[in-house]
């Protein structure tokens, strides 16, 4: 059976968009991609890799597109303690509404996606 090895962010803008998901996942942007975004020398089409440093689990790429439908591109969800919500709304996320278990959100360019609470 094929594995999931990587899930893919198509955005306007990988500079907001990459530290954005880093900051939220805890995924560390590549070595060579972090000097491209802090020097903003990245391609038109050039993506930005998120690894965990040991390798495990699938990598995240911001890849840049020009020409993106509405909200609904992605969906991803992110299980978390009660306590990170707030640290998730402080990298940039807009809280869309509130349920029993989890919370809709979106991320700086309209992505939803949800944060379930870690029972």
């Amino acid at each position: 059976m094929p594995q999931l090895a990587a899930i893919v962010i198509h955005c306007r803008d990988p500079y907001l968009m990459a530290p954005f998901w880093s900051q939220v996942t805890g995924l560390p942007v590549a070595a060579e991609d972090r000097i491209k975004l802090a020097d903003r020398t990245l391609g038109p089409t050039e993506s930005v890799l998120l690894r965990h440093p040991a390798g495990s689990g699938p990598d995240i790429w911001i890849a840049p597109a020009g020409d993106l439908p509405p909200v609904g591109r992605i969906h991803l969800d992110l299980v978390a303690e009660d306590d990170e919500l707030a640290a998730v709304v402080a990298a940039g996320a807009t809280v869309r509404h509130t349920l029993p278990r989890w919370t809709v959100l979106t991320d700086p360019e309209g992505h939803e996606f949800c944060l379930f609470r870690r029972h």
